[in-house]
C-alpha cells in the first residue's frame, strides 16, 4: 500500500493538513473539558481524480504503529448508495428526470444510514461499526448494495475518519442564482431541463443538513478542467475491470454516466473553489452553524480549516490554497456571533452603494479635468498679453 503514491504532493499536504489541525482540535477539546471525539475529515474529488487512493495511502500512514499509530476510519459517500431496488424506484418516480435514471446524483444516497453510521461511530457506547458497502460492478455497472455480511467492522476507539465523495462540499444555489446560471449556460447544464436541475438542487439540500456538520476540517482534490472527469473515469473504470475481471461499463457507457454529473460541477464547483467548504456563499446565504471563522454549533474552528488541491489532467498537483472561512460583513449572522478575526472579510457593497461611489469618482475627474482645463486657458493669455 505505500507505494510512491505516498511521496505524492497531494498526500503530503493533506497529511500535514490532518495533523497539524488534529493537534490543535486536540488541545481545543482539552482546553474546553470536551471528551474525546473522532476527527473528521471531509475529502471531496471528482471521479478518477484519486481521492479514494488519498484516503487509502492517508489511513497506511495514519495507521503505522511506527509513526504516528493512529486508528483511521475510511469510507466513502458511495457506500451508501440507494440499493439498485430504491435506485430502480427513483428512477421511475422520476421518469423526465434523466439526473435520476442512474446512481451518483444528490438524491441517490441513504442519507438515513449514512448519518444514523456517523451517530454510532460518534457514540463512545457503541465498541463496533458495520460500514456499508456498494458493489458498483454488479447489475452490468448498475451497481448495488452489498450484503451486511459483506461489510467492513471497524472497532473503536477510532482516531481520525476519512470521508470521500464526488459531491462533498456541494451545496444548494438559491433558486435566482440557479435560473440565472441556466439562463446564461452553454455547457452540458443546458442539455437538461431546468425543473431537472432545480430538484437535485433541492436535494442538496438534505445533504447538507445531515452530514456536513460532521466535518471538522476539509481537503477538496479540484479539476484545473473539469473537462479531466471523463478520461479519469474511463480509466478508473479500465482498471476496474483488467484488476477485478467484471464486466463494467463501455467507454460509451462511461461518456454517458460522466455526463450526468457535468451540470453539478459547472453549478457548485464555483463556489467551493472561490469560498471553500466554510465559507459563507457569495450570494448572500445565511451561515450555517457550521460556517464561518467560529462554528455556532461548538464545533472546532481552527483557522483556515480547508485545504484546496488543483490537479492537472496527469493528476499532479499544480496548485494549493488554505482556504480562510470567508463570510460577508453585512451578514446578519457572522459565525454565531462569538466575533473572530480569524476568516477573511468580504464586504458586499449594494447597488446604491456602487451607484453613488461611481457618481462621485465622475465628479473628481470633471472637476480635476475642468480645473486643468481652466489654467491652461489663464496660462495661454497671459502669454499673448505679455507678447
Amino acid at each position: 500500500m505505500q507505494s510512491s503514491y505516498s511521496m505524492l504532493p497531494q498526500v503530503e499536504q493533506s497529511l500535514q493538513h490532518i495533523l497539524h489541525h488534529r493537534e490543535a482540535y486536540l488541545q481545543d477539546r482539552a482546553q474546553s473539558q470536551l471528551p474525546n471525539r473522532p476527527f473528521i475529515v471531509g475529502v471531496s474529488g471528482c471521479q478518477g481524480s484519486g481521492k479514494t487512493t488519498l484516503c487509502d495511502t492517508l489511513a497506511h500512514l495514519l495507521n503505522d504503529e511506527t509513526t504516528h499509530n493512529l486508528n483511521v476510519v475510511t469510507f466513502s459517500l458511495d457506500d451508501f448508495y440507494l440499493t439498485r431496488n430504491d435506485q430502480a424506484k427513483l428512477a421511475s418516480n422520476n421518469p423526465n428526470n434523466k439526473l435520476l435514471q442512474v446512481r451518483g446524483q444528490p438524491g441517490s444516497h441513504d442519507l438515513q444510514l449514512a448519518k444514523t453510521t456517523f451517530n454510532s461511530l460518534l457514540d463512545p457506547k457503541v465498541t463496533s461499526v458495520a460500514i456499508p458497502s456498494y458493489d458498483k460492478s454488479s447489475f452490468g455497472g448498475l451497481g448495488d448494495r452489498r450484503d451486511k455480511s459483506e461489510w467492513k467492522t471497524v472497532y473503536a476507539p477510532y482516531d481520525i475518519i476519512l470521508f470521500e465523495g464526488w459531491s462533498q462540499g456541494f451545496k444548494p444555489l438559491p433558486i435566482q442564482e440557479l435560473q440565472r446560471m441556466y439562463k446564461e449556460a452553454k455547457g452540458r447544464m443546458a442539455l437538461q431541463p431546468l425543473a431537472s436541475l432545480e430538484q437535485i438542487n433541492h436535494n442538496l439540500t438534505q445533504y447538507e443538513n445531515d452530514l456536513y456538520a460532521f466535518f471538522d476540517i476539509f481537503i477538496h482534490l479540484s479539476p484545473a478542467d473539469p473537462e479531466q472527469v471523463f478520461n479519469w473515469r474511463l480509466q478508473q473504470e479500465h482498471h476496474m475491470k483488467a484488476t477485478r475481471g467484471v464486466e463494467g461499463m463501455s467507454d460509451e457507457d462511461v461518456r454517458n454516466f460522466v455526463d450526468t454529473y457535468m451540470p453539478a460541477y459547472e453549478l457548485y464547483l464555483p463556489r467551493l473553489d472561490r469560498v471553500g467548504f466554510f465559507g459563507q456563499g457569495l450570494r448572500g446565504e445565511s451561515l450555517k452553524p457550521y460556517e464561518g471563522p467560529k462554528r455556532a454549533d461548538g464545533g472546532y474552528s481552527g483557522v483556515e480549516r480547508h485545504l484546496r488541491l488543483v490537479l492537472d489532467s496527469e493528476r499532479r498537483v499544480i496548485r494549493s490554497q488554505h482556504m480562510k472561512e470567508t463570510v460577508l460583513v453585512d451578514s446578519p449572522k457572522l459565525g454565531g456571533g462569538n466575533g473572530s478575526n480569524n476568516g477573511s472579510v468580504i464586504t458586499r457593497f449594494g447597488a446604491t452603494s456602487r451607484f453613488l461611489l461611481s457618481c462621485t469618482m465622475i465628479g473628481l475627474l470633471s472637476y480635476f479635468g475642468f480645473s486643468r482645463r481652466r489654467r491652461i486657458v489663464d496660462a495661454a493669455l497671459k502669454f499673448a498679453r505679455a507678447k
